[in-house]
């Protein structure tokens, strides 16, 4: 019998976000978590996202899998505007964007046995009958380098790898063009993020699957992706090829990330590369600095930064970035 689990012919597909804009109304006034975010995921990519905690990695990555509606700004999803869709229409499309949480634990129902939180999605979407549904399953989780018999098992019985890979295997059951990994290796051992890793990077050529992949850790986000944008309290402050980012940093923000990553040097080496350390803590999203956000903690902030916006400016072939300092040659 052939496997169910089969490239779709139209699998690539972008992702673009315009003035992307997602406010919270609460008692002390307004949250601003995203504000103002533009960019374009490419198809067939992984656009890496990093930030600190409190940047707004997550409510972006929400929004991106349809989970909260922007409050300004479109997402786009190829060709499709999700506005202009009838409702039956956005219910199609759904299907074609998912999710994947940080915590393998909490994202499985305990009560429910692994086969049967597989088979959910396609139970919702009332695709197959009940034993397609369960070959579809199957190999699903086959693909994601479980064997079958662990589908009668409980999540408790297994350890944090196996849970998340059991998350990979219930989304890839949709045949999703496009997933937001959320801090997907976050919660587990750093012996097995590897090997999670190296099962996203599988999938993706077979498939042709479009990532989003947020994370705070710059090593995993510079290894997997193509493309790297840089969030602060809600607005991108760099974006760029991930080697020009991850290896030539414009932005004091990414440099001052980038020198907090630990290196795997000799001893007599460890301090030849310089720590820049950022004071005090990321403003509240409430009531966010004026002209550049990241102004109250730049070590080569000026007036001219509390004064002016920073245009978002292309220093090198597509490499953009949002500081009024930065230059080409740094």
């Amino acid at each position: 019998m052939n496997a169910p689990l089969t490239p779709r012919p139209d699998s690539a597909a972008g992702v673009s976000a315009h003035d992307l804009r997602i406010h919270f109304a609460t008692k002390a006034g307004t949250v601003k978590a995203v504000d103002g975010v533009s960019f374009e995921i490419r198809p067939g990519e992984t656009f890496g996202i990093i930030g600190e905690s409190g940047s707004g990695k997550t409510t972006l990555g929400r929004a991106l899998a349809g989970l909260l509606k922007p409050s300004a700004g479109d997402i786009h999803y190829g060709e499709h505007d999700p506005r202009a869709l009838s409702r039956s229409q956005r219910k199609r499309l759904r299907r074609d964007h998912q999710i994947i949480f940080q915590d393998p634990h909490a994202a499985l129902n305990p009560r429910m046995t692994i086969l049967q939180s597989v088979i959910e999605p396609l139970d919702i979407i009332g695709e197959g009958d009940r034993q397609s549904r369960r070959r579809t399953a199957a190999d699903a989780l086959e693909r994601v380098g479980l064997p079958a018999t662990i589908g009668k098992r409980y999540p408790h019985e297994l350890s944090g790898g196996q849970k998340q890979r059991v998350n990979i295997a219930r989304t890839l059951t949709l045949r999703p063009k496009f997933i937001v990994c959320d801090e997907v290796v976050a919660a587990l051992d750093v012996s097995i993020r590897g090997a999670i890793l190296n099962l996203f990077a599988d999938l993706q050529k077979e498939f042709g699957i479009t990532y989003a992949f947020i994370t705070h850790d710059i090593s995993v986000v510079s290894h997997v992706s193509d493309r790297i944008g840089v969030l602060y309290l809600g607005r991108l402050m760099e974006q760029g090829p991930a080697d020009a980012v991850s290896d030539r940093p414009l932005h004091p923000y990414t440099q001052a990330l980038l020198s907090a990553e630990p290196l795997p040097l000799p001893s007599d080496r460890r301090d030849s590369r310089r720590r820049i350390r950022l004071e005090g803590e990321i403003p509240s999203p409430l009531n966010p600095p004026s002209g550049c956000p990241f102004r109250t903690r730049c070590p080569k902030a000026a007036t001219r930064c509390a004064e002016q916006v920073p245009q978002w400016r292309e220093l090198r072939p597509s490499h953009w970035v949002a500081c009024h300092f930065a230059e080409p040659d740094l």
